[in-house]
């Protein structure tokens, strides 16, 4: 949905904190698959294949998956100024938890399982804050 569309209400998700700041925000990007930080991002621009920059978003993914090498793209990411500045998922292993500590990107857990990726995707752009536990996407500025 392009920025200037309408949104008739801004759309509420609940998450837990994991690490990081209690509030962040930054403009929504949504991977509807799960991704690796080894085979689906390009550290050199912060693109992450079918999302496009994720530089200093609020990235929602379902799940993410490859190897011990994936927080070490993270904080490669993190040292150019191409990190995200918030990653929400379902799944949070000790991995991602060290990317995300490396690269200084504050990671929330979604508490519903049943989230529809393909909904988020829809509101892809607009601005998304994580406060209170809560994801707040819609026009909030």
């Amino acid at each position: 949905m392009p920025r200037g569309s309408q949104v008739s209400q801004v759309k509420i998700y609940e998450v837990s904190r994991v690490y990081g700041s209690d509030n962040v925000c930054g403009v929504l990007r949504v991977s509807v698959r799960p991704f690796s930080f080894l085979g689906d991002v390009v550290v050199e621009s912060g693109e992450v294949r079918g999302v496009g920059s994720v530089a200093r978003s609020v990235l929602v993914v379902p799940a993410l998956v490859g190897s011990t090498v994936g927080p070490y793209v993270l904080y490669a990411l993190g040292k150019r100024g191409l990190a995200p500045k918030a990653l929400i998922t379902r799944s949070i292993d000790p991995t991602l938890v060290a990317g995300c500590v490396l690269a200084n990107v504050s990671l929330y857990r979604l508490v519903s399982n049943a989230v529809d990726f393909n909904e988020l995707k829809a509101l892809e752009g607009l601005d998304a804050c994580v406060e209170d536990n809560k994801l707040r996407v819609g026009l909030l500025r």
